[in-house]
């Protein structure tokens, strides 16, 4: 059995990739600040196996005492696979650095890279020694590339997440029963995001226009085209470790 734990899976494209990852064999743990139950209710439709974990990944403090159990969970289950998908974050606050409640931005960053370097720290710590096949998958963006104006704190979140995944597929390399940790960048999908930004100012964010227009445009792609592909990849025999790949 695969087991395989997917953050910020109740909507959006995390509950895309939980829905394509249903399957026999493969045990999903979804993990939502409030619990995925229609996620885990459609998978199960599927003929999914699905666990869900109510798991505020802003609060960081927490974060450890509130993963153990999910990780004890898949220990119990003796799986012949396991992986990591740290799908959650978000866009908030869109604006320039110095504007908005500094409570924005440390939420911010909390949930985009301290929430997933901590959970891969655990899992890492937790699972090292098994002689299975260990995955970690991160969810990038372009973002990570160049400067946007009003996404300072997204921006160097995701270039963080970037650097993390290759400096841990470094250290794994060493390892005698290594992980594989790659970056999917997805581009532009259709989702809750993508609405938010067409709403924001152009003092906030200059770049709306641009972002109004891929609506139609075709850039947008829907999440569940590109969350075939994401699993279809992390699944793949050759898996892209150390790499970051897109859509």
């Amino acid at each position: 059995m695969q087991e395989i734990i997917i953050t910020g899976a109740s909507r959006g494209f995390g509950r895309h990739v939980a829905i394509q990852l249903a399957g026999p064999g493969r045990h999903l743990h979804l993990i939502n600040r409030s619990k995925p139950d229609a996620t885990a209710s459609e998978i199960r439709d599927r003929g999914g196996d699905v666990s869900t974990w109510s798991i505020d990944l802003t609060l960081t403090e927490r974060l450890e005492d509130s993963f153990l159990p999910v990780l004890d969970s898949v220990k119990s289950r003796n799986p012949e696979a396991i992986g990591l998908i740290n799908n959650a974050g978000t866009i908030e606050p869109v604006g320039p650095l110095g504007k908005y409640e500094t409570s924005g931005y440390r939420k911010h960053l909390e949930l985009n890279y301290v929430a997933p370097a901590l959970l891969t720290h655990l899992f890492v710590k937790h699972f090292q020694q098994l002689p299975i096949t260990k995955r970690i998958l991160f969810v990038g963006s372009g973002a990570s590339r160049r400067p946007i104006h009003g996404w300072s704190h997204y921006c160097s979140s995701k270039a963080a997440i970037d650097m993390l995944a290759k400096t841990v597929a470094l250290e794994q390399d060493a390892q005698e029963y290594p992980f594989e940790t790659a970056v999917f960048n997805p581009g532009r999908i259709e989702t809750d995001m993508q609405e938010a930004l067409r709403d924001k100012s152009k003092e906030d964010f200059p770049l709306v226009d641009d972002f109004v227009a891929s609506a139609t445009d075709g850039r947008n792609l829907p999440p569940e085209q590109v969350a075939e592909k994401m699993v279809r990849i992390f699944l793949s025999d050759t898996f892209p470790h150390g790499e970051i790949v897109g859509r």
